[in-house]
Parts: C-alpha cells; structure tokens; sequence
C-alpha cells in the first residue's frame, strides 16, 4: 500500500512538471545588413524621391503575428529574432553564432546575391534552412545550387518568363529592347532574351541608352532616336535598375508603343491592389503593421518564408528541425494568396509561384498564363524547369 502510494504521488509529480514544462519553441532569424543600399531610396535628386525601398522584416513580422493564434494550438512557441550586421561580409558568422547560441535553425536572409556565396559554404552539410527572400539573380538558382537554401523571392528568370508569356498571349512578339549601364540591367536584358527565346517572341532590336542630357550623347539618351527604328515593333522593354530614364520614356517613344520591363508593366512577385485569394486581407494587415507602407515583393517572400516553417510545424504537430525541413522541401503545397499553392522546386529549391504582371495601380494578369502548360505543373513554365538547370539537387 506504501509502494502504491508512492507509485503514485511520483506519477503525480511527473505530470506537475510535465505541465509546467515550457512549449518547445521554434525562433526564425532574420538576417539583415545595416545600410544596405538596396533598401535605399531612388532619387532623381536630394528631394524628389523616385522609389522608396523599405527593409523586408515588416513582411516576416506579419508572419510570425499570424502564427500566434496557431502557437496556443499546436502549444508551440514561435518567435522572430532580427539579427543585424554592419556588412555582407559578416553574415555567416552571425548565422553560425545564432545557430550555436541561439538554437535558431531556421534564418530569412535579406542580402544581396554576393553574400550567399560565403553563406551557403559556411553552412554546408549542418543543420540550417536559409530562405533568400531578396536576391533575383538567377545565378544562386543554378551555379550556387546549395541544399541550405531556399529561394522565395521569384528569379530573374521566372519575372521575364512570365512577362513574355503575356506579351504572346497578347500576340505582342516583336519587342524593341533597351538596356541601361548598370551590371543590374545586363542581368535583367539577359533573362528576358532567353525568355523571348524560350517563347518565340522576336527581339527587332536592341539599343543602349545612357542616362543624361549630353547633347554629344543624345543617340543614347534621347527616347525618340533611341525608339527610331527602320521596322515596327509592338512593345519597348527596358532595363533600368535606376529607374531614372524608364521613368521618362513612356509617350516619348517614336512610335505609340507600351513600356514594359522597368515602368508600367512590371513583372512582381506581389502587388499591393491584387483582390483575390485572401491578399487585400493580408495586404491591410501588412499596412496596419508597417504605418500605411503597401506591400511589395521582397515583404511578400519574407512572408512566405516564415508562413512555411509555420504551417510545417502545423501540419507535422512538431518543432523538430529535421522534420519542419523534410516538410518544406518535399514538394508540399502552402497557400501564398496568389491562387495557385506555392511549392519548392527539388532541382533548385525555387519556390514555384505565380507572378503578377502589374501597373502602378492594378494587376493586369498573373503568370503562368492561360495556354502555357506542362507535363507537371504549369508553374514550372516559369524560370528553370528541371531539365532545362545545371541545378540537380534531387540527384
């Protein structure tokens, strides 16, 4: 009776502290970098503001609010820690300090396409997933090629793809084609040509134009010679990371042509007026956090990144690493409010997703488009399909 009795105040006592055993708890990092100038404004001078470029982390911080309510289902902590450096340089040693010190496994890097390099060879083979929610260049989707990352931001590629892809549906194929000075503009020139290629759109012609009023340069940075061409075209697309000649150019062209590329028709990953699928909720959500600024892309892919390792921890009921990352990239569907369910890609780690083709003040369409199929999934029309990448990572 005495053992009985033991037996029993000891079961007791395990479950008293069993009670009172804190939730396990998933922290995501957030990687930024101080003064990065990719997150500076535009400016055509001192006080006329062109763009204004915000930090990423208001879109990671809706994420993690969302997943609260989550949090007292599952009985699973999730918290957000922003982790700032003073330069690119130093990104992986903070990683690898938050993940030895602070258990985080889990990091949305906000960096640019040279800091990965580094990154992904100082995290190579341990246990980390790394989500690149603000680097397009498609060079980290193919030469790079780490397992530790995962693309949430659309490709170069996968944006051109899907502007092509409506300029053919339109029966827009002869593109006039403009390029800008910056190495931004090459990359962007670059992927759209393979794009129209991949396509069948014809490029009439290409021209390089520089910024300026040098009467001496005036072929080059003047729209209506620069737009002079000896045969017709249906649209002018243009390569300008600046942003300072593409805002000039429409309805100064030579002929009644469109603009696409960097001004009016801009390929996006997000877009602030999109009304279906549940964004204007996530969009007012977004404004209420970030005091009235409107969503964009990268916001969009910092987002994502954290819904994801959420909604693993939901539909595993886990907080073990190994199991929300087997989750995330076996191919498993997560609804990114772009209609079609967003996924990442073996080969790469891209996640598939639409992209909107976008005005200022509306979304035109979303790509893939109508027509544009695959033995697959349409979503791979857009950007590296498997056969078509030096990237094998499901090999």
């Amino acid at each position: 009776m005495v053992l009985g009795a033991a037996a029993i105040f000891i079961s007791f006592a395990t479950l008293v502290r069993a009670q009172d055993a804190p939730p396990p708890k998933v922290t995501i990092g957030f990687v930024d970098i101080d003064g990065d100038p990719r997150h500076e404004p535009i400016r055509a001078y001192e006080r006329m503001i062109l763009k204004a470029r915000e930090h990423p982390f208001v879109g990671a911080k809706v994420a993690i609010d969302e997943a609260q309510a989550l949090s007292r289902a599952l009985k699973i902590d999730f918290a957000l820690e922003r982790i700032t450096v003073k330069s690119a340089d130093a990104i992986a040693a903070a990683v690898m300090q938050a993940r030895e010190k602070g258990n985080i496994r889990f990091f949305v890097v906000d960096a640019p396409a040279d800091a990965f390099r580094p990154l992904a060879q100082a995290m190579k083979g341990r246990d980390v997933l790394l989500f690149n929610a603000t680097a397009a260049d498609d060079a980290l989707r193919r030469e790079l090629c780490s397992r530790e990352v995962v693309h949430t931001l659309p490709s170069l590629a996968m944006t051109t793809d899907g502007l092509v892809q409506h300029l053919v549906s339109r029966k827009w194929r002869d593109i006039l084609v403009l390029q800008g000075p910056e190495p931004a503009d090459a990359a962007m020139t670059r992927a759209f040509e393979a794009s129209a290629k991949k396509f069948g759109a014809r490029i009439v012609g290409k021209r390089d134009f520089k910024p300026g009023t040098d009467p001496r340069e005036r072929d080059q940075n003047n729209p209506l010679l620069l737009t002079t061409l000896n045969r017709d075209y249906d649209v002018v697309f243009i390569a300008d990371d600046a942003f300072d000649f593409a805002r000039a150019l429409p309805y100064r062209t030579q002929r009644a042509r469109p603009v696409i590329g960097a001004i009016d028709l801009e390929p996006v990953a997000w877009h602030w007026t999109y009304e279906r699928h549940g964004a204007p909720q996530l969009n007012s959500r977004f404004q209420r956090a970030a005091s009235g600024r409107r969503m964009e892309s990268q916001d969009w892919a910092a987002w994502i990144a954290v819904k994801m390792v959420v909604q693993a921890a939901l539909r595993t009921g886990s907080a073990d690493f190994a199991k929300l990352r087997g989750f995330i990239l076996a191919g498993n569907g997560f609804d990114g409010y772009k209609g079609l369910a967003v996924s990442v890609r073996p080969w790469d780690q891209q996640l598939r997703q639409a992209v909107f083709l976008a005005t200022p003040n509306a979304v035109i369409a979303s790509a893939p488009i109508d027509g544009f199929l695959h033995r697959v999934n349409t979503l791979d029309t857009l950007g590296d399909d498997e056969p078509e990448t030096p990237c094998k990572l499901n090999r």
